[in-house]
């Protein structure tokens, strides 16, 4: 079974500004040396970037390539594992530890869901809730999630029912059976449904609050394969994603009654997409057409823009904006999302999300060439301008995350770093 979640109904509200503080001449200092490296990094090295511009982390644990990260508010959730699954949770301003908990072979990562709990999925038990306060466990139920906020979580079980539960007890508001689930998507928050397809067509369409069926049918699948994570709900239209033999192809189609509205398929076949061509861009539907990114009309299947070399584009919740990289390049740009235009070139560099809102907060560039360094500058979303916050350490595999104004990051050298860039 594959799972797509799109919206999050539950999301929590966008943390609230730091407090005005006093002006500290140091960390002036430690930004104007900041921004003196980041001018230079055409001719820097590693060792020319003095000490005082690189901003040190607060705190950091050890994390290997396998250790998996989740943050919340104020505080950072690292799950270890091993033989099996270790579940800590650290204050995200001084990495004190809050509670650490012990858990069987996990079977995926762990979702956290604060106020509501931290879900972890165990080799062959299900879905374990620990409470983020204390790590108390709440409730241990069979299935797998498939969405989840605060309040609720929506599992499948191992006999393909699926269910709704409160997040605080585990206790059952309704279950369903459903036949031969192979795609999902749960559409919100306005319209609250969620979408069960099978490979050979079948959909059903169920209202998310009580699990009634809304309308059922069985869509054209054509020659085509479908792919995984291939359903896209979006403003009242169900899209989905095929694999024919040279080509990616989408076909929309009416959430309510289930009948075709429109097909569009790569016209470039020089390169194979091998995931979900489209995805929901917000006044467009993003599809991936060889090197290049079309921005669709929802209700028509029309071409409104293409962007010339920038593939793997991702909406900016709220923003009217795309991010979209130029491939292997490793460039990044944002996108006008209605007309196409590129209204800032990022350069080359690594987006970091924030944990909580879900959209681009800092973008990283190297600043010498061992990229030991990179500089990191808060993304204005509307404008595409940098605001330089310092030099930190270069970024691991694993990535960094965002949490108000802390970069939290895997390193090369087997640390999770906790940085304020405020």
């Amino acid at each position: 079974m594959t799972i797509i979640e799109l919206g999050d109904p539950g999301s929590p509200a966008t943390a609230a500004a730091p407090a005005r503080r006093r002006v500290d001449h140091r960390v002036v200092m430690r930004w104007a040396a900041a921004a003196v490296a980041v001018l230079c990094a055409a001719t820097l090295t590693g060792s020319a970037v003095s000490g005082s511009a690189v901003i040190r982390p607060r705190w950091s644990v050890a994390f290997s390539l396998t250790s998996l990260v989740d943050a919340a508010r104020d505080t950072v959730f690292v799950q270890s594992i091993n033989a099996g699954s270790q579940i800590t949770a650290y204050e995200l301003g001084s990495g004190a530890v809050r509670w650490s908990k012990g858990l069987p072979m996990p079977r995926g990562r762990m979702t956290a869901r604060v106020p509501g709990a931290v879900l972890v999925p165990i080799l062959l038990e299900g879905t374990v809730a620990l409470d983020p306060r204390t790590g108390a466990e709440m409730w241990r139920l069979p299935g797998d999630v498939v969405s989840a906020t605060p309040e609720t979580a929506l599992l499948r079980q191992p006999d393909r029912a699926l269910s709704l539960v409160r997040m605080a007890d585990g206790s059952r508001i309704w279950s369903r059976a459903i036949e031969g689930d192979e795609s999902w998507a749960v559409v919100g928050p306005e319209r609250q449904r969620i979408v069960a397809a099978t490979p050979d067509g079948r959909v059903q369409v169920l209202r998310l609050s009580d699990g009634a069926l809304l309308s059922q049918g069985r869509v054209d699948n054509g020659s085509g394969v479908p792919v995984p994570n291939g359903l896209v709900a979006e403003s009242g239209l169900l899209f989905v994603n095929r694999m024919e033999t040279d080509r990616a192809v989408v076909t929309a189609y009416d959430l309510d009654t289930l009948q075709q509205r429109w097909r569009y398929g790569q016209s470039a076949t020089d390169e194979i997409v091998t995931g979900p061509a489209a995805r929901a861009c917000g006044v467009v539907l993003c599809f991936a057409d060889g090197t290049a990114t079309v921005g669709l009309n929802p209700g028509t299947g029309t071409v409104r823009w293409r962007a010339a070399g920038f593939v793997d584009a991702v909406p900016v919740t709220g923003q009217n904006r795309v991010l979209a990289d130029n491939g292997d390049q490793g460039r990044y740009a944002l996108i006008d999302a209605a007309t196409g235009t590129v209204v800032v070139s990022l350069g080359v560099g690594t987006a970091v999300r924030d944990a909580v809102r879900s959209v681009p907060a800092y973008y990283l560039r190297p600043v010498a060439p061992d990229g030991r360094r990179v500089a990191a500058g808060r993304i204005d979303l509307t404008t595409g301008g940098l605001q330089l916050r310092g030099i930190v350490e270069a970024v691991g595999p694993q990535g960094c995350t965002a949490v108000a104004d802390n970069l939290i990051c895997g390193t090369n050298d087997g640390r999770l770093t906790v940085t304020d860039v405020g």
